[in-house]
């Protein structure tokens, strides 16, 4: 049986950021979200691979105890002149978003020849994530300190990843083992979330993720008898099928997030229509 929760992520700010309620996972580009119970959720759960994102993720803190280089001044005055000159033309330079560009330049090349791809770029990913987050604080300041606090993310983010990738590697098995056991349990009970076959999170902790996508404008849409509240999923699970839609509706995110941070919400079945689901 499968009860399915799509999360269609936007592109924007919003989506660029990674979300503390779910594991503090960046959805921008993110798609085919569902929450999974039983025998679905069984075999989802039994593939290792799924959870590299997210110990990637659960790692950089981890690791930042260690890993603490300080940026090389160069790296930062180089991305400034850039960054600056993308400001003088007028371009929207917005930290977060082109912290984790600027800082995931070189991915593609050097994880292509490394002992496990996805977990190169996994790491990679979630290192820049985590310094572009700390670094990038500005909310209403100009182009200018939007460029500063950038540079100094990614030039961070860039100092720290052998750091990041060696320490990573020694404690990565372990992680998903332990994330796998995690999911495997909640497969009975409250079922886990998956994002493009990747794992995101399980158990209780899945209403508060989906409200906190709902807050930040991520369309959220579930289809079957389900209850979702504080405590978990109950209900009548029976097989559901969601659609990922790209661009969120104001009008359907605001009450979702608002009812979800309450005792829980309950969405209803839907009819199919002529044209899918």
């Amino acid at each position: 049986m499968l009860a399915a929760a799509a999360v269609g992520a936007t592109t924007g700010p919003a989506a660029a950021e990674g979300v503390p309620e779910c594991g503090n996972l960046r959805f921008e580009g993110l798609s085919n979200c569902e929450v999974s119970v039983n025998a679905e959720c069984n075999a989802s759960c039994s593939k290792l691979g799924i959870y590299k994102v997210r110990c990637a993720t659960k790692l950089v803190p981890v690791c930042d105890q260690t890993c603490t280089v300080v940026a090389e001044g160069g790296c930062t005055d180089t991305c400034n002149t850039q960054c600056k000159s993308d400001c003088d033309n007028g371009v929207n330079v917005i930290c977060a978003m082109n912290c984790f560009d600027e800082c995931t330049v070189g991915r593609d090349a050097k994880c292509g020849s490394a002992a496990d791809p996805a977990q190169c770029k996994a790491t990679w990913d979630a290192n820049c994530d985590s310094k572009c987050d700390a670094k990038c604080v500005t909310v209403d300041g100009g182009c200018y300190q939007h460029c500063i606090e950038c540079c100094d993310g990614s030039c961070t983010a860039d100092a720290n990843l052998d750091c990041q990738t060696t320490c990573q590697n020694e404690k990565f098995e372990t992680c998903e083992h332990e994330f796998q056991a995690e999911c495997d349990a909640s497969c009975s009970v409250d079922g886990a979330l998956f994002c493009d076959g990747t794992f995101v999170i399980a158990g209780s902790q899945i209403p508060a993720c989906i409200a906190a996508l709902a807050a930040k404008g991520l369309e959220v849409n579930v289809e079957a008898n389900l209850n979702i509240g504080a405590d978990g999923i109950t209900g009548d699970i029976t097989g559901g099928l969601c659609t990922y839609r790209p661009k969120a509706t104001a009008g359907l995110a605001a009450p979702l997030a608002a009812l979800a941070a309450a005792a829980g919400w309950v969405a209803r079945r839907r009819r199919r229509s002529s044209t899918g689901r």
